[in-house]
């Protein structure tokens, strides 16, 4: 069944679900199609292979788990730069050395309002600032947890009005339509899958969405309503506020 986060407010914490190895990968293979195939349609100077200090074992180890582990069908893949266009996830590795946490490394291509190329060698810290109002001061813990435990599930979640899986910040936002309103909620499933023998941490990130006639209007209305300005403009919703609110309310 598809969640519904927003059910229970805008949490700032990480809300992170145990699951099994085998419910790393999820969503059906018409859904996983859909996102592959909307990843060969980025544009040529997208940037969304990033690399800082990530060792060839690590990488290695990351492309052997990846190519014995996802549903999709894949042709010759040699390395991660060729694996990451023919499967549905984005994923980062994160790792620890020299005293400190750092995105090591990214293959995003479909990203949610983020630009690779500012976060690579960053800290999970410094990577999350921009959030207002999150809590920060546990992330080097944090991080630690999730290269020695998990794997783990958490969902992020926004409202859009268009299905597009591309919100890289070069592509224009779309904004609200008075004359064809639509609002989906657009979903991103993260999983942690720890490599403790390289002090590291695999990210993987898929998108689906919740379309229009399946959204809880009122409880979706009470989150928003809940919410500070700052964490809308983050959001990137506070422009439309007054037209979305009206049109959860009708």
């Amino acid at each position: 069944m598809q969640p519904h986060p927003y059910r229970d407010g805008y949490k700032l914490t990480p809300q992170l679900k145990a699951i099994s190895h085998e419910e790393i990968f999820s969503g059906t293979q018409p859904e996983r199609n859909r996102l592959i195939a909307e990843k060969q349609k980025i544009p040529e100077d997208q940037v969304w292979l990033v690399e800082e200090n990530c060792p060839q074992s690590l990488k290695r180890d990351v492309l052997t788990f990846l190519i014995e582990s996802v549903p999709d069908t894949l042709s010759a893949a040699y390395s991660l730069t060729e694996l990451a266009p023919q499967i549905a996830e984005d994923f980062v590795i994160h790792r620890q050395a020299d005293g400190r946490d750092f995105m090591s490394f990214g293959a995003v291509m479909l990203p949610t309002g983020w630009r690779p190329d500012e976060k690579v060698g960053k800290t999970f810290r410094e990577i999350h600032t921009p959030i207002p109002e999150m809590p920060l001061q546990q992330s080097e813990s944090l991080v630690d947890a999730i290269i020695h435990s998990g794997p783990f599930e958490r969902y992020v979640w926004g409202v859009r009005f268009s299905e597009r899986f591309n919100d890289h910040p070069d592509q224009p936002p779309v904004r609200w339509n008075n004359e064809s309103p639509r609002v989906l909620i657009k979903l991103e499933r993260q999983v942690t899958v720890g490599f403790p023998e390289h002090s590291a941490v695999l990210f993987l990130i898929r998108q689906t969405t919740i379309p229009q006639d399946e959204i809880d209007k009122p409880a979706l209305a009470r989150t928003l309503r809940a919410m500070s300005d700052d964490q809308l403009a983050y959001k990137g919703i506070d422009l439309d506020m007054t037209s979305l609110l009206n049109w959860l309310d009708s």
